[in-house]
C-alpha cells in the first residue's frame, strides 16, 4: 500500500495559489524575493492600520482620531510607538518599485540591451496599474455616497457633491496637491500618487546609469540618497508642509535607493557573498533598522541604506532568501497592490465584529495583536479574488502589449 502524502494538501494548495495568483511580469523577469519582501511591507502596513482602527472603534486609549492625534496617545501605551513604527512597510514599497522600475534602465546600460521606450514604458504603466485602482476608487466612493443603513436625514446628494471632487483629484493623482492631505475616498492612496511622481521622473533619474565608473556612479546615488534623507528629516512635522510630507520629495531617498539595489543586483561584487553571510547581512540590517526607528530616530538618513543592505541580504541568503521566495509568501506578496487598495476598507468594516466575538478583557499587547491575526486571513482571502478577477487580467495584457511591441520592434 502506497504510503500517504500528509503534505499532499498543501503541495496542491501552493500549486493553486500559484497558478491563480501568480505574478505576470511585462518584461518575463521574475524575481520571486521581490514579491516576498512586498509581503513583508504589506504585513507591517496592515497591522498599523489595523492597530489604529482598532483604537479608534474601541477608545482603548481614548477617543482620539487617528492619524491626525497620534501625537496625543504616544504616551499612554509603549505600544504606540511600535505600532508607529510599523508605518516602515511604505518606505520598504517605496524601495522595491525603485528597484523594479529601474532594472529595465540600468540593464540597457550595463548590458547593452535596448532601453525601455517610453511609449511602451507608459502604456505598461497605464494597462497595469489603471484598471484596478479606478475600479478600486469608485467602488470605494459609491460605499460612501449610497445609502447603506444610513438615517433617513442622510442625503446622497450632498455627501455625493462633497465628496466627488474628491474622487475626481484622486483619480488624476492630485489629491495631496490639492487638498493638501491625504484622499478622502482612499486614505493609503497618498503613497500611490507618490508612486505616479517617481513613475515620471526615473527616465530622467536612470541618466545615472549612464556614468561607466562603478565607483562614481554609486557615490553619486549614495550622496543624493544622503541629500534627500537629509531634506526628509529637517522638513518632517514642520508645520505647512503638509503638501511636501505628501509628495516624492520626502520619499525620494527610499526610492533612489532602489536605484541603488539595482546597480548592486546587477553588478555584484567582485567577491559575492555566500549564503550565510547574505543571512547576517539581512538579519543584522533589519535589527539595525528596528534600533534606528525606535531608539534613534535621529539616524533616520540611515533608513535607506539598512533597507538596501536588508534586501541585497535576503537575495544573497540562504535560509531568509529561501523564506521570502516561498509560494505562498511570493502568492500574497504578488497582489499586493489589490491588498493595499481594499485593505483599510475592509478593516473597518470586519473590525466591529471581530471586536465582538474576542473579549477586549486582555492587555493592549494581546487584545490588537488577536484582532490583527484574525483579520489578516479573511482580508486576504477577499483580495486573492478581487486580484484574480479584477488586477491580474491587466498583468496579462500588459505582459501581452509589451511582447506585441517587442515583436513589432524587431520587425
Amino acid at each position: 500500500m502506497p504510503k500517504r502524502n500528509r503534505l499532499a494538501p498543501v503541495t496542491t494548495l501552493t500549486a493553486f495559489l500559484q497558478q491563480r495568483l501568480g505574478r505576470v511580469t511585462s518584461t518575463g523577469e521574475y524575481i520571486s524575493q521581490i514579491d516576498g519582501l512586498r509581503f513583508l511591507a504589506l504585513l507591517l502596513t496592515f497591522s498599523h492600520h489595523v492597530f489604529a482602527a482598532y483604537l479608534v472603534q474601541t477608545h482603548r486609549l481614548g477617543a482620539e482620531s487617528l492619524p491626525r492625534d497620534w501625537g496625543l496617545i504616544y504616551s499612554r501605551s509603549p505600544l504606540v510607538a511600535w505600532a508607529l513604527h510599523l508605518a516602515i512597510g511604505i518606505p520598504l514599497f517605496c524601495t522595491i518599485s525603485g528597484f523594479v522600475l529601474a532594472i529595465p534602465f540600468a540593464r540597457s546600460h550595463f548590458k547593452g540591451e535596448p532601453p525601455p521606450a517610453s511609449k511602451l514604458y507608459l502604456l505598461r504603466r497605464l494597462i497595469r496599474m489603471e484598471p484596478p485602482y479606478i475600479a478600486a476608487m469608485v467602488f470605494l466612493f459609491l460605499a460612501i455616497v449610497l445609502p447603506w443603513r444610513r438615517p433617513a436625514s442622510f442625503s446622497p446628494h450632498d455627501y455625493f457633491m462633497a465628496f466627488f471632487p474628491h474622487l475626481m483629484a484622486s483619480l488624476g493623482y492630485l489629491h495631496a496637491f490639492v487638498y493638501g492631505e491625504p484622499s478622502w475616498i482612499n486614505g493609503v492612496a497618498w503613497t500611490l500618487e507618490i508612486e505616479v511622481q517617481f513613475y515620471l521622473v526615473l527616465p530622467l533619474m536612470a541618466g545615472i546609469f549612464r556614468i561607466r565608473r562603478t565607483a562614481w556612479r554609486r557615490s553619486l546615488l549614495v550622496a543624493l540618497m544622503l541629500l534627500s534623507a537629509a531634506l526628509a528629516q529637517a522638513f518632517v512635522g514642520v508645520p505647512g508642509s503638509d503638501r511636501l510630507s505628501l509628495s516624492l520629495a520626502l520619499q525620494f531617498h527610499f526610492f533612489l535607493g532602489g536605484l541603488l539595489l539595482a546597480d548592486l543586483y546587477l553588478l555584484p561584487p567582485r567577491r559575492r557573498i555566500g549564503p550565510h553571510t547574505g543571512d547576517l547581512l539581512a538579519a543584522t540590517s533589519a535589527v539595525l533598522l528596528v534600533f534606528v526607528l525606535h531608539y534613534k530616530p535621529q539616524l533616520a538618513v540611515t533608513e535607506p541604506f539598512l533597507i538596501v543592505a536588508m534586501y541585497y541580504g535576503v537575495f544573497a541568503g540562504g535560509w531568509i532568501g529561501w523564506l521570502f521566495r516561498l509560494p505562498l509568501v511570493t502568492a500574497f506578496g504578488a497582489m499586493c497592490y489589490s491588498t493595499y487598495l481594499y485593505h483599510v476598507f475592509l478593516i473597518d468594516r470586519l473590525l466591529p465584529f471581530s471586536i465582538r466575538v474576542f473579549s477586549n478583557s486582555h492587555s493592549l499587547w494581546w487584545d490588537s495583536g488577536v484582532q490583527i491575526l484574525v483579520l489578516l486571513f479573511p482580508i486576504l482571502a477577499i483580495c486573492s479574488i478581487l486580484y484574480a478577477f479584477i488586477e491580474r487580467p491587466f498583468m496579462v495584457l500588459s505582459h501581452d502589449v509589451a511582447g506585441r511591441f517587442r515583436r513589432a520592434a524587431l520587425r
